[in-house]
């Protein structure tokens, strides 16, 4: 039975001890700096995590590898006296991703992604653009194209060294180049060439250096300025009773297909067949269908129409034709289709509308006819007016259309105005009512538009750099300037662009402009007949910002590392083109003393500051550096605070031996490795431990004086990152009745196993005392389960972020 016994109570304590042992532990981890670039240095924190807290004990026998070893490689671990952080240093060889693999005894393996970024300071490609990229044969002939120096993030990179950039192009029929090589100098960021259009086609200009990525632009010229007649016949449909008759109107339009005023006469023959019977109808012979005059748009407008009448009876589809002169383009034909329908009527009239030219005169502006409400032609059965309401009569006034008897079309002419309205809308007043939206443009003279566009696609902030300004039709296609005018500039601070003067034929205007600021813009530019606006957007690669990283919180006692990163405009990490000097303050010295400042080296694209906190509290960080904006950040400083719980019988006898214990523990996990100080009044110490086991247990065997009637039982435990803790206790001398923890003034908290002891200070098997024999057996086993905890039980799990720096 006693044996029995002395057995139970050893297993039991094996199970508390293996509670604790099976408890895995997580890495927390920290990337110094946050954004790592390619060919340098940096480091990984690693530190203990459990139930999401951080645990300050020293990592030991951890191993780690890089996934990637040709983007990061992970080369050394480091180890600090004065720090449960681990460092391991890295080595950035290549942009890219790769992960760290860590793994240690009692931890929970992960994978810690890693992303490493290019260098923005060095160019690794070419960007080519050509203003303009559009050209007709017939018009402008010059253009210009920029080389520009880019990097990784495609924001511009200033060489280094002069840098002769080869230009070809596929095509020297098509457009030839002033020069074959373009030179980019030491501190510029692009170079210009020009070129000069020989004929149609599409062609590219490549751009090519021993050590860049190549580029290329395309160039298209084509030929616009052919005039092609539309031809329109409305309505479409024709009652074959007897004078029934549609309209065959042509119009001259542009190479954008808006209306054109005719430079001279232009006589257009209709000719109409029927697709069927092959026979056609060409003025005067007469057919079914038949068309008896040319149409012919005189010179100053845009068209011009003619009848096409239909014989009794006729029935089918014909096609009608026109024959485009010389120097002309014909569109294509139309359709007209007579059939037999009900003859008189008076129901709903119908607008069929043609585009409209904004000249400021009457013009033929549609067709208006009689169909029924199954979209059939009718004829007037009475003579009748229609009206046809704008909802804007400045920009088109509509005459009253009349329509007498027995007809079934009538032609539409209107009033136009001289601009183009923001919304128009044409409303027929009828038997079922009609809304029409006319389109309307403007004549190809007063189509013209100013374009205003950088030759340098990505610009530097603090830089010069050329505007190409030119005139082009309402496709974009660049035309020579109509007319002289002075080019006006409105300046908004971040840009200036020197005032221009245009004279009338001019094919392009280059302006110097140069940026001030870092930011985007839109430049606003006026002349005495156009006005446009183009937006400009300037980056900054020089260091333009810094960030501070940092745990979140730091904590006492401990040496925290902060680092200090530079970016740039576009929040890329770049390094230093020279000494950076950043100044700091702290708003809370009492909380956090800072040295007065810290210097990023030239070539290099942070700094660490290493601190350590006086007191718990906040303080405001700031950061000053010259042409850079203030920096500031709320920094909080905590204390890892271990609660400490003292078990002991509540009382004893003279001259007899007692064991007492304090168990550490942080967040209800035991801490191991804690310095523990006992001091004592009332009994002399026997034996004691002076740091926690893997329990967080830490033993003491008093003998209790004589003459004493207490005993005052005092314990203090310090530790790595812990701020020092105290707990006491009083045992009685000659006292009776049961047991009691001490009093913790963290917190008064009994651990199980501690109660266990307690309660067995005064339990024997047959007269034997069991709690030696229950100390001896945890100590042995403890010895085996640590021992068994050191070899290696990786988990492998997805890789997460367990503390995450600001």
């Amino acid at each position: 039975m006693r044996t029995i016994l002395l057995i139970l109570i050893i297993i039991f304590s094996v199970g508390i001890m293996k509670s604790y042992a099976d408890n895995d532990y997580s890495f927390g981890v920290r990337i110094m700096p946050e954004k790592l670039i390619e060919n340098s240095d940096g480091i990984l924190q690693v530190y203990a995590l459990h139930g999401g807290h951080i645990y300050p004990q020293k990592i030991d026998n951890m191993v780690f590898s890089s996934t990637d070893s040709s983007v990061v490689q992970a080369s050394k671990m480091e180890n600090s006296s004065d720090s449960f952080i681990t460092n391991i240093k890295l080595k950035t060889l290549g942009q890219g991703s790769a992960k760290i693999e860590l793994g240690a005894p009692g931890f929970i393996s992960q994978e810690i992604p890693i992303t490493v970024y290019g260098n923005e300071n060095y160019p690794i490609k070419l960007l080519v653009r050509s203003t303009p990229s559009t050209f007709s044969i017939n018009g402008p002939r010059v253009g210009y194209f920029t080389v520009e120096l880019i990097n990784n993030n495609n924001s511009p990179a200033i060489a280094k060294d002069d840098i002769l950039v080869n230009v070809e192009t596929a095509d020297n029929r098509i457009i030839t180049l002033t020069n074959t090589q373009i030179l980019i100098k030491a501190g510029e960021y692009y170079g210009i060439g020009k070129f000069e259009v020989k004929q149609m086609g599409t062609t590219q200009i490549f751009a090519s250096t021993n050590s860049l990525q190549s580029a290329s632009t395309t160039i298209i010229v084509s030929q616009t300025d052919t005039p092609t007649i539309h031809l329109y016949v409305f309505p479409q449909k024709i009652n074959n009773y007897q004078s029934s008759i549609s309209y065959a109107v042509a119009q001259l339009t542009d190479a954008s297909g808006n209306p054109t005023p005719a430079k001279e006469d232009i006589v257009i023959p209709v000719t109409i067949n029927d697709p069927n019977a092959n026979l056609t109808n060409s003025s005067p012979i007469i057919q079914n269908i038949e068309s008896n005059t040319p149409i012919i748009i005189k010179k100053g407008s845009y068209w011009g129409y003619t009848n096409i009448a239909v014989n009794a009876a006729a029935n089918g589809t014909y096609n009608v034709l026109s024959s485009a002169p010389n120097g002309y383009i014909n569109a294509g034909p139309s359709q007209v289709t007579a059939f037999t329908t009900k003859f008189y009527d008076d129901k709903s009239a119908r607008l069929d509308i043609l585009p409209i030219l904004a000249t400021g005169k009457d013009e033929l502006i549609g067709i208006l006819h009689l169909e029924d409400k199954n979209g059939n032609p009718i004829i007037a059965s009475h003579d009748m007016q229609v009206e046809i309401d704008s909802s804007d009569a400045t920009a088109l006034a509509v005459d009253k259309v009349m329509l007498n008897k027995g007809s079934g079309a009538a032609l539409v002419f209107a009033k136009v105005g001289t601009s183009i309205p923001t919304s128009i809308s044409l409303h027929v007043v009828t038997y079922d009512d009609q809304t029409i939206s006319p389109v309307i443009s403007l004549p190809v003279s007063n189509s013209f538009k100013l374009i205003a566009q950088p030759l340098v696609p990505n610009i530097l902030s603090n830089t010069n750099f050329p505007v190409a300004i030119y005139q082009a039709d309402s496709s974009g296609i660049p035309v020579y300037f109509s007319n002289d005018s002075i080019l006006k500039v409105i300046d908004d601070g971040h840009f200036s662009i020197q005032q221009v003067v245009i004279h009338k034929g001019d094919p392009l205007i280059l302006a110097n402009a140069s940026s001030s600021k870092t930011g985007t813009s839109t430049i606003n530019l006026i002349s005495d007949n156009y006005q446009t606006s183009m937006t400009l957007q300037t980056v900054n690669n020089s260091p333009s910002q810094v960030v501070l990283d940092y745990l979140n919180p730091i904590f006492m006692n401990m040496k925290n590392t902060m680092i200090a990163q530079i970016f740039d405009s576009g929040s890329n990490s770049v390094f230093a083109q020279k000494d950076i000097t950043l100044k700091l303050i702290s708003s809370n010295k009492d909380v956090l003393t800072l040295p007065e400042n810290i210097t990023i080296a030239k070539g290099q694209y942070y700094a660490t500051l290493n601190l350590t906190p006086n007191a718990v509290g906040t303080s405001q960080i700031s950061i000053l550096a010259d042409d850079m904006p203030l920096s500031t950040y709320q920094i909080t400083v905590n204390s890892l605070s271990p609660t400490l719980s003292i078990v002991s019988p509540r009382s004893t006898l003279p001259g007899e031996s007692l064991i007492a214990n304090v168990t550490v523990q942080y967040h209800g996990y035991p801490l191991k490795n804690m310095k523990i100080q006992w001091k004592t009044h009332g009994a002399i110490i026997q034996n004691s431990d002076t740091v926690t086991n893997q329990n967080g247990t830490a033993n003491i065997v008093l003998l209790a004086n004589s003459n004493s009637s207490t005993i005052n039982l005092n314990v203090n435990a310090t530790g790595l990152g812990y701020i020092p803790s105290h707990a006491s206790a009083m045992i009685d001398i000659n006292g009776t009745g049961g047991d009691i923890p001490g009093t913790n003034v963290t917190a008064a908290k009994l651990s199980s196993l501690g109660n266990i002891q307690t309660n067995l200070k005064t339990f024997k098997v047959g007269g034997i005392d069991t709690l030696p024999i229950m100390v001896l057996g945890t100590i042995v086993i403890s010895g085996v389960l640590i021992k068994r905890k050191s070899l290696p039980s990786f988990k492998k799990i997805s890789s997460r972020a367990n503390m995450q720096s600001k």
